[in-house]
């Protein structure tokens, strides 16, 4: 077990956190923050719309690769900056990427590094993995409870394919993301990111999470028609 690595990775999310709450970034990422630049970020985008989208995307990621919760709020800004789809899309873009970069960390650092602190739950997601597949971590992104910092470490402990942790993040937060940004059209009308939680919201949501299920539930019916 190496501990200097788990202490690395450990220090590494504790030191953005520290960055997160006690630099201007706490500010900037924040409803009224962005609400009151919207209009000149949307000056910005016309003027050059290229260059923020790239800077969009790779701020986006970077505050995901640091496990910053952003995710909505980032999501409402893309979809009023550059529409509900293309807002969806750069978001989802820089979520993979950012999980990506993040979970690459992360194995580097916890592959050989499994204490006993992980040791149970790393066992029980790969058992997990094994037994319903990629739909687990569909669920996982889909349900949004746990943060990715929390999925990554899992994975990287599991040993989960990278490109498997790519593509289930950006189909888990890909509906997430049209869900946000079409909400983000109305971005100067929302007092709350709670404001964005309507039934017709939450109800979407739930079905996400079933339609996640739904493999899982088949995968199970058929090992124990095969087992009777």
């Amino acid at each position: 077990m190496n501990k200097k690595k788990l202490l690395a990775l450990l220090l590494l999310i504790i030191g953005s956190w520290v960055v997160y709450r006690y630099t201007p970034i706490y500010d900037v990422l924040t409803l009224p923050y962005l609400q009151a630049r919207s209009e000149q970020l949307k000056l910005l985008v016309a003027q050059y719309y290229i260059w923020s989208v790239l800077s969009y995307i790779l701020f986006f990621a970077a505050t995901i690769a640091a496990s910053i919760p952003s995710s909505i709020v980032l999501t409402l800004l893309g979809g009023y900056l550059f529409g509900a789809i293309a807002g969806a899309g750069y978001a989802t873009c820089a979520v993979t990427l950012g999980v990506g970069i993040a979970y690459l960390i992360y194995r580097r650092l916890l592959v050989s590094s499994k204490s006993s602190t992980y040791q149970d739950a790393a066992q029980r997601f790969e058992q997990a993995m094994k037994e319903q597949g990629r739909s687990y971590l569909l669920v996982l992104h889909f349900s949004a409870v746990l943060p990715y910092f929390v999925i990554n470490s899992l994975a990287a402990l599991a040993r989960v394919p990278v490109w498997t942790v790519v593509w289930t993040a950006a189909v888990g937060f890909l509906p997430q993301g049209l869900i946000y940004a079409f909400a983000g059209k109305e971005l100067g009308s929302i007092t709350t990111v709670n404001d964005i939680f309507t039934t017709p919201v939450v109800v979407a949501f739930l079905l996400l999470l079933v339609l996640a299920f739904i493999p899982i539930i088949v995968r199970r019916y058929k090992q124990s028609s095969l087992k009777v």
